[in-house]
């Protein structure tokens, strides 16, 4: 019988922490812990001064994801990145008005690294061959991009 008893508290003690653990979890992500979640941000609402883009309400360098509508079409997006200290850093896209990816490559920390795709016609290759010449033509090779540590 004492074997039942002892499970069974253990077992109370364990029911009692889940709601302990489940709020401390909320609080964490009501406070901010998790970025990935956050919206983008629209780059045009952002202070820019010496190339570093700056939050308007704090004047601090912005950290975060950004995009940017089309000027005659503000439901399609023409830039897509992310921010970090008010630079650029990780992947960028911009894009043609036709929805074809413009340039795509990586930042680290303002600098660019890794391959970088330009497409300066907006029109999508008419065949293997357009495709592989336009390929070939518009890849950029900078150097490696680093890992965080």
């Amino acid at each position: 019988m004492g074997g039942l008893r002892g499970r069974a508290a253990r077992s109370r003690r364990v029911r009692a922490s889940r709601p302990a653990i489940v709020c401390l979890l909320l609080a964490i992500v009501a406070l901010g812990g998790c970025r990935e979640g956050e919206a983008a941000r629209d780059l045009r609402e952002l202070v820019i001064r010496d190339s570093t883009y700056y939050a308007p309400e704090t004047m601090r360098p912005f950290t975060g994801r950004i995009f940017r509508p089309f000027p005659a079409d503000s439901t399609r997006t023409e830039i897509e990145g992310a921010l970090v200290g008010g630079t650029w850093h990780g992947e960028l896209t911009v894009y043609h008005a036709s929805g074809r990816i413009r340039y795509m490559g990586s930042f680290w920390h303002g600098e660019r690294c890794g391959p970088w795709t330009e497409n300066t016609s907006d029109r999508e290759p008419v065949d293997v061959y357009d495709q592989l010449l336009t390929d070939i033509e518009t890849l950029g090779l900078y150097p490696p991009c680093p890992t965080d540590p």
